[in-house]
């Protein structure tokens, strides 16, 4: 019976532990929008050159792939109204109220993958990211990006931004099924 007690102090002084050490907790996080955002962001599918008719698609659209993936690309832009530091990424597809599948780019991905993180106050950064979501049996309604910032006061922020999902498929004149 000892024995049973001192593993569950241990494991709470272990949680208690972990739990300390994270340094984007809710008692540090701030949800934007407020009423003076420190970043705002929107994602769009890049603008690709088209080759051919450009009246066929209007505007670029998401589209997950025949093997059910999503892999993008798709592009988020950010618009910094004071200097920031963006520290974590979470793009994820989303079916009504049901979260389908997430993708995380931590601090030392985007680093890595983008070279700085940091938006000067008054500037645009747009980050272009290659997913790897699992859609469900019918196109999701939207995507969504959960961005994690620090600004320059060193207060820890977060947004969230979301576009619909628009696939469309296009089947040129002439085929034959």
């Amino acid at each position: 019976m000892q024995r049973r007690w001192m593993n569950g102090v241990a494991a709470t002084l272990l949680a208690m532990t972990v739990s300390a050490c994270n340094e984007w907790g809710p008692h540090e996080t701030v949800a934007s929008p407020s009423n003076d955002p420190s970043l705002t962001a929107t994602i769009r599918p890049p603008l690709l050159q088209t080759i051919g008719d450009p009246n066929l698609v209007n505007q670029p659209t998401f589209a997950c792939s025949q093997s059910m993936q999503f892999t993008g690309p798709l592009d988020i832009s950010m618009t910094a109204g004071e200097d920031v530091d963006v520290n974590q990424v979470s793009i994820r597809l989303v079916d009504g109220s049901l979260t389908l599948d997430v993708n995380t780019f931590s601090h030392e991905d985007l680093t890595e993958g983008f070279g700085s993180t940091q938006i000067p106050s008054g500037t645009i950064k747009t980050f272009r990211f290659h997913t790897s979501l699992r859609c469900g049996v019918r196109p999701p309604q939207s995507v969504a990006a959960d961005i994690r910032f620090q600004e320059a006061s060193g207060r820890k922020n977060s947004i969230t931004v979301s576009v619909p999902f628009e696939s469309i498929v296009v089947i040129p004149t002439g085929t034959r099924f």
